[in-house]
């Protein structure tokens, strides 16, 4: 694994994670002043490490054949999708300095689809073995308060807090065999 990809297992949820806290600043709602500029720059940043992260998952699953491959390749789509859609929204309210009441409708929805895939990978690499299930699961948990952080908007940071421990889990890759010290993607 390169070194962009190892750091992407961090950065990419640490920066969501830092974002999300962002716009709980006082004056983060001002639609184009410096903390709302912040919030989305930090955002873009961990969205655009979130898609070298989902191409490292993939790489994990490796070469498999049938409905193993079908479902690695439907998640890692569907999250690249979601991924580029957050990133040209950002990019755009960014250029614009204003937010699209049609965007941010949708924004849930888009936004959640990459946390969707994410778990979707995570699974389909722990039924082959690639990663832990308990890494999967403790990505799963993450997601699931993510979305409790639509009804109480106190949880997002620790949901986000949770996929960042997921994700690193995820990068360690399987449990090594007793006796074998360190693991390398190939």
């Amino acid at each position: 694994m390169n070194r962009l990809t190892q750091i992407s297992f961090t950065a990419a949820p640490a920066a969501l994670l830092a974002g999300s806290l962002l716009t709980r600043l006082p004056g983060a709602d001002a639609v184009g002043g410096p903390w709302w500029a912040a919030a989305h720059a930090v955002l873009l940043a961990g969205f655009l490490m979130f898609g070298v992260m989902l191409l490292a998952l993939r790489r994990m699953a490796g070469p498999v054949t049938g409905g193993w491959r079908a479902a690695a390749d439907v998640a890692t789509g569907m999250a690249l999708l979601s991924t580029a859609a957050n990133v040209v929204g950002l990019a755009v309210d960014l250029y614009n300095r204003f937010e699209s009441p049609r965007v941010a409708a949708w924004e849930p929805f888009v936004y959640g689809a990459a946390f969707a895939a994410l778990v979707a990978m995570a699974f389909v690499l722990a039924a082959l073995r690639r990663v832990t299930v308990l890494s999967a699961a403790v990505t799963a948990t993450g997601v699931a308060v993510l979305i409790g952080g639509l009804l109480e908007p106190a949880l997002t940071p620790v949901g986000m807090a949770l996929i960042w421990l997921g994700t690193l889990l995820l990068s360690r890759g399987p449990a090594e065999p007793a006796g074998q010290i360190g693991y390398r993607l190939h």
